[in-house]
């Protein structure tokens, strides 16, 4: 089964860029322009993965995700969050809500193919961090290598 995974970011280039990258590996792609955007499409479908950028206007990505995970029936989707902000781990420390990894712009492509298959397959496996029901699985490009936490 192809998985299906929502694009967010209001840059136009970036969605086009990782569309493409990820149309090439084979995955379906849906994308949104802003917060708003990516929450009426998530009335109409739910996705098997969200890439959620942080730096939008008007809604920026951390209250996009609030509402995601307010949301019974999106709360379980996996986010992989991405931002340029070189103090979004810090940021993080400060919101209560509930990411799967995280990653820097500008985007390795071969780290974010990396963390999208194993979300996947961790949440297809059912396995997950049984505290909470998930996890920070990873932080890429932050530094020059990967950390699990």
């Amino acid at each position: 089964m192809v998985s299906t995974i929502l694009v967010v970011d209001d840059n136009t280039y970036i969605v086009d860029g990782l569309v493409a990258i990820l149309k090439k590996k084979g995955y379906n792609t849906v994308t949104a322009h802003s917060g708003d955007e990516a929450l009426r499409r998530l009335e109409a479908l739910l996705p098997d993965l969200i890439l959620l950028d942080i730096s939008m206007e008007p809604m920026n990505g951390w209250e996009t995700l609030a509402k995601i995970r307010e949301n019974f029936v999106s709360q379980r989707i996996p986010v992989i969050i991405f931002s340029a902000r070189k103090r979004l781990e810090e940021e993080m420390k400060d919101k209560t809500l509930e990411v799967d990894a995280i990653i820097a712009k500008p985007i390795n492509t071969r780290l974010l193919l990396d963390a999208i298959e194993s979300l996947l397959e961790k949440y297809a496996t059912g396995q997950k961090n049984q505290s909470n029901g998930r996890e920070i699985l990873i932080k890429l490009g932050f530094e020059s290598h990967i950390h699990d936490s």
